[in-house]
């Protein structure tokens, strides 16, 4: 975010708006560019005021301010469920500053149960990695990971009066929705995809 601000700056002479940060970071909602201007101004990186462009950069982003280490703590299917696994696998460092960022975990995605589902503009593929922000709740309509009978499933989340649906959303109609009875076990709601090749994984 950092690097995308200075390097707009450097193109055109002027702060860019929500709008041209949100187009330029192709994410879908400009509250997701606001919150990473807070996040910069806490850090203290950018200057705001009123303003359609009322931004200045206080300092040149470091490679601290551009990226965290998130670590991969391993696979959950986005298809048929699987044993949940948590093991650290490794870390990768993403491009997005986050105050959440000791609540956050990766998983790569195995399946094409959700290869549908959209998180900020981009799509859950096979391979791909998705970032997760721990959480024991999650709202209906979150992507979440979840454990059904100790088995982890990455899917949409439906709550219901008495029943909670964990629904796909996929090309592939094979893929059923998953209905249960009473509660589930929420481990954590999807917040951002990084498509292949986008990081480099640091093996421990």
């Amino acid at each position: 975010m950092a690097e995308v601000i200075a390097r707009l700056l450097a193109e055109t002479g002027q702060p860019p708006t929500i709008e041209e940060l949100r187009e330029e970071l192709g994410v879908g909602s400009t509250r997701t560019v606001l919150r990473y201007l807070q996040e910069l101004e806490e850090a203290g990186v950018i200057e705001r005021w009123s303003g359609a462009r009322g931004l200045r950069l206080l300092r040149q982003p470091s490679v601290s301010d551009q990226t965290i280490e998130v670590p991969l703590v391993g696979e959950a299917p986005a298809g048929a469920l699987m044993d949940a696994v948590e093991n650290r696998l490794g870390s990768v460092r993403i491009a997005r500053p986050r105050r959440d960022r000791e609540q956050l975990y990766l998983l790569r995605v195995r399946g094409d149960s959700m290869n549908q589902a959209d998180v900020g503009g981009r799509l859950i593929e096979s391979g791909d990695l998705v970032l997760v922000r721990r959480a024991s709740t999650a709202d209906s309509g979150d992507i979440v990971v979840a454990l059904v009978d100790g088995q982890a499933t990455i899917k949409r989340l439906k709550l219901g009066p008495h029943y909670v649906v964990l629904r796909p959303q996929s090309s592939n109609p094979a893929h059923t929705p998953i209905i249960i009875e009473g509660e589930v076990a929420v481990q954590g709601v999807v917040i951002d995809v990084i498509k292949q090749g986008e990081a480099a994984l640091w093996e421990d």
